[in-house]
C-alpha cells in the first residue's frame, strides 16, 4: 500500500503475509549454531515446530535446514502414535522432558533440561503456535496442507522468525503470558485517563481498538463498550509489535486475533509516536491506512500542544519500579495481578540478582501459580517456598494474586510483614498502576 513503510507488504488476496527483516547481531550468532554442536546441546531449552510431513518450520536455536532429520524422527514418533486414543503428550528422559502439541497440520515441540512442568511447557507452545496462527489466520494454515501436505511454511513465515524468537526468550523472563494478563505501565491517573479521551476524540469511522504501549505495557486502551480483546491476543499484538523491524516508520499489516476469531484478519497499524512509546490501532477495514494515519497525526498534535507527548515519553523512559519503592526492604522482585481488571505490575529485580537467578525464580512463580490456580474444591491461597539459594510467596485472594522474592537470610514473619506493606502501597497507588477506567465508545 502506497505511503506504508517499506518493511511492510503490501496486502494481497488469498496471502496476506509480512515480512520484517529481524535476524541481526546476537540472534544470527545464534542460528547458524549446529546440531551437533556443544552450544546447542547445552541450551537449558528448545522449541521446535514442524509440519505433519516433516517439513520444519522453526526452530529457536540453529538453522531449521540443519535439522531435518531431527523433525523427521519427531515426525515418526507422533505418527506411531497417533493411531492410538491416548496420543504421544510428552516424554521424559530423566535429564530432560519433551512436551508435544499438536493442533492440526502443526507439530509443535518443547524439550527442557530444567524439569519444567509438562503443563507449562505445553502453554507456552500453545502461545508459539498462537502466534504464528496471529500471521497466517488458521483458516490459511489449514487450507495450505489440505492443497499440499508437503508445503514449506518458511516461505509465508520468512522475516518474521524474529517476532517468534522474542516470544520465546519473553516465555523464559516475563511473567505475563502465565498470569494471563496485561503488564500495565505506572503512570499518574490524570496524565493517563488525559491520553485516553485524546484517542477517543478524533475516533475516525472504522477504528476498532486504539492503544498506547510501552515497551509492551498498556497505557491506555480504547474499546467498544460491548467488546473486548483477549488478553493473550492483546500480548501477541504487543510482542509484534515491540520486535526491531516495527519500531521505525509507520506500518499497516493485516494481524489474526486467535481468540478473537482465528480465521481471518484485522488490520493494525503501528507508529512510535515517541521513543519507546507505540500508537497501536485496529481496524477491519483493510484500506484505511490513510484515514490511520490522520488520526495518528491529529493525537499527536493534540497530545504535543498539552505537554501530554513528553510526558507520556518521560514516564515510558522511567524504568520499572524499584522493590525499594514500595517502601519495604529485603524484597527482590515481586509481581501483583489485579484480578476483576485481568492487569498486573511488577517491579524490576534487584541489582544484586543475576540473569540465572531471574529465570530462576520465575520459573518458580510459574510452578506455583500452576499449583494455585489448578482449581479443586480447596484450591491454595498460600505457598511458601524456600530452598538454598532462593524465598518465595505466591498469595492469591478473592481479589488478587502475588508472588514475591525476598532475601533468603528474611523469616516467614518478616516475609508476612512486608507482603502486608506491599498491600497497603498498592491500595493507595491502584489509580496509578492500573488503567480503572478504559476509554470506551
Amino acid at each position: 500500500m502506497d505511503g506504508a513503510d517499506a518493511h511492510t507488504q503490501p496486502q494481497h488476496e488469498g496471502n496476506h503475509t509480512f515480512s520484517v527483516d529481524e535476524q541481526e547481531g546476537p540472534m544470527a550468532a545464534e542460528k547458524l549454531e549446529d546440531f551437533h554442536s556443544l552450544e546447542w546441546q547445552s541450551r537449558e531449552r528448545h522449541f521446535l515446530v514442524l509440519s505433519s510431513a516433516g517439513k520444519p518450520i522453526y526452530t529457536r536455536y540453529g538453522n531449521e535446514s540443519q535439522l531435518s532429520t531431527l523433525m523427521s524422527a519427531v515426525q515418526a514418533i507422533i505418527a506411531s502414535f497417533s493411531d492410538m486414543s491416548d496420543p504421544v503428550r510428552s516424554i521424559s528422559t530423566g535429564s530432560q522432558t519433551i512436551v508435544f502439541y499438536i493442533n492440526g497440520p502443526l507439530y509443535l515441540l518443547a524439550v527442557s533440561s530444567r524439569d519444567d512442568p509438562e503443563e507449562l511447557l505445553r502453554s507456552e507452545l500453545q502461545l508459539v503456535h498462537s502466534q504464528i496462527v496471529s500471521i497466517l489466520t488458521l483458516a490459511q494454515l489449514t487450507k495450505i496442507f489440505e492443497q499440499r501436505s508437503s508445503f514449506d511454511l518458511r516461505q509465508l513465515l520468512g522475516g518474521t522468525e524474529g517476532i517468534i524468537d522474542q516470544l520465546v526468550d519473553r516465555l523464559d523472563t516475563d511473567l505475563s503470558f502465565a498470569l494471563g494478563s496485561l503488564d500495565t505501565l505506572w503512570m499518574r491517573y490524570r496524565l493517563r485517563e488525559r491520553i485516553g479521551k485524546t484517542l477517543l476524540n478524533h475516533r475516525p469511522k472504522g477504528l476498532l481498538y486504539a492503544m498506547v504501549v510501552a515497551d509492551t505495557k498498556l497505557v491506555t486502551l480504547m474499546r467498544p463498550r460491548k467488546h473486548s480483546l483477549h488478553p493473550s491476543d492483546l500480548h501477541l499484538l504487543f510482542n509484534m509489535a515491540s520486535s526491531r523491524g516495527f519500531v521505525s516508520g509507520e506500518h499497516w499489516t493485516p494481524v489474526c486475533f486467535p481468540r478473537f476469531n482465528d480465521q481471518g484478519f484485522l488490520h493494525v497499524y503501528i507508529n512510535y509516536i515517541v521513543p519507546g512509546v507505540a500508537l497501536i490501532l485496529v481496524s477491519a477495514d483493510r484500506d484505511s491506512f490513510f484515514a490511520m494515519t490522520k488520526y495518528r497525526e491529529r493525537v499527536c498534535q493534540d497530545l504535543s500542544a498539552d505537554d501530554l507527548l513528553q510526558r507520556l515519553g518521560d514516564a515510558a523512559a522511567q524504568r520499572a519500579l524499584h522493590p525499594r519503592e514500595l517502601g519495604v526492604t529485603g524484597l527482590l522482585q515481586l509481581y501483583y495481578r489485579h484480578k476483576t481488571l485481568v492487569q498486573h505490575f511488577g517491579t524490576r529485580f534487584e541489582d544484586s540478582v543475576d540473569d540465572a537467578q531471574i529465570r530462576r525464580i520465575i520459573n518458580t512463580y510459574k510452578r506455583l501459580r500452576l499449583h494455585m490456580t489448578k482449581g479443586g474444591q480447596k484450591p491454595l491461597r498460600i505457598i511458601y517456598y524456600r530452598c538454598a539459594t532462593d524465598m518465595v510467596l505466591a498469595w492469591q485472594s478473592s481479589t488478587f494474586e502475588l508472588y514475591a522474592a525476598v532475601s533468603p537470610s528474611m523469616d516467614v514473619k518478616g516475609m508476612i510483614r512486608l507482603v502486608n506493606t506491599v498491600l497497603e502501597w498498592v491500595k493507595n497507588e491502584e489509580d496509578h498502576l492500573f488503567v480503572i477506567n478504559s476509554p470506551s465508545y
